[in-house]
């Protein structure tokens, strides 16, 4: 359980920077792309990872 909480908290700290990096330099299509998702399901990823509503 210690390990899998380390990888949780390691997740959600690059994560973050991650998500507000490829928000201000990719399209969502970009994204979309490149995470193999679709659009809606790429935005909600990023908005998850980013600690943003994903309806903005």
């Amino acid at each position: 359980m210690r390990a899998a909480r380390r990888l949780e908290v390691t997740e959600g700290e690059v994560g973050y920077w991650a998500a507000h990096d490829a928000r201000k330099d990719a399209t969502l299509e970009q994204a979309a792309a490149a995470f193999g998702l679709n659009e809606d399901a790429a935005r909600k990823l990023m908005a998850r990872f980013g600690r943003w509503s994903p309806y903005r």
